[in-house]
């Protein structure tokens, strides 16, 4: 245990030149940017952490705007963020743990069945959630309508309550916003639903965060 605390820092020196020359390894990565460089090496250190055990976590890329599900450091399902919105950003430099997963649309019971009722399967998955972590901190994940006018109804109100309930705790405060971060994705039906699918109760979370606007 000395020794790897004693070369973690070699190990961080090396990787993060080695990330900073490598588009392929931390996308849209500018290296002349030394802000970039350094939330790059922060999330490395953090990733150097996750990786070190046999468990599985998500990383968010905002500045690629890319979702990844890794274990041990190995990328093992990606999902493309269509866009995001953000409160506190700044705020995102912590690794977060999901308190619980998202609660599942169950099926009915079907009595002319009997005991031959069909598992819960990945249809069954929510397409649009909150995800809640320990510290402080919100994930609202909505999913692309294309083009269906109930489902980008019932989108927007969720994100316009999502806003509300904001506005109201600003209020409740006398003008002081709320402190505790937020983050609103967007994703393809599919994403979201694989990605409620896949979580798990204190799974880690990690952001990296865009250094530009």
């Amino acid at each position: 245990m000395n020794l790897l605390r004693g070369i973690l820092p070699i190990i961080l020196s090396l990787a993060s030149v080695s990330w900073a020359a490598g588009e392929g390894v931390i996308p849209s990565l500018d290296t002349h940017d030394p802000a970039a460089l350094q939330e790059a090496t922060r999330v490395l250190e953090e990733e150097i952490k996750l990786a070190a055990r046999p468990q599985t976590y998500v990383l968010i890329d905002l500045e690629a705007k890319a979702m990844l599900i890794k274990s041990r450091g190995v990328e093992l399902h990606h999902m493309s963020i269509e866009s995001w919105s953000a409160s506190h950003l700044s705020q995102f430099a912590t690794l977060y743990r999901l308190r619980e997963r998202p609660p599942v649309n169950r099926r009915k019971n079907d009595p002319v069945a009997g005991a031959e009722q069909a598992p819960i399967s990945l249809a069954d998955m929510p397409t649009t959630f909150t995800l809640r972590f320990s510290p402080p901190f919100t994930i609202l994940v909505l999913s692309s309508t294309d083009g269906d006018p109930w489902q980008w109804a019932a989108q927007r109100g969720r994100a316009l309550w999502h806003t509300v309930k904001s506005w109201g705790i600003t209020l409740w405060t006398r003008g002081k916003p709320p402190s505790s971060p937020s983050l609103c994705i967007t994703v393809s039906l599919d994403h979201a639903q694989s990605l409620a699918w896949i979580v798990t109760d204190t799974m880690p979370f990690l952001i990296r965060r865009p250094t530009t606007p």
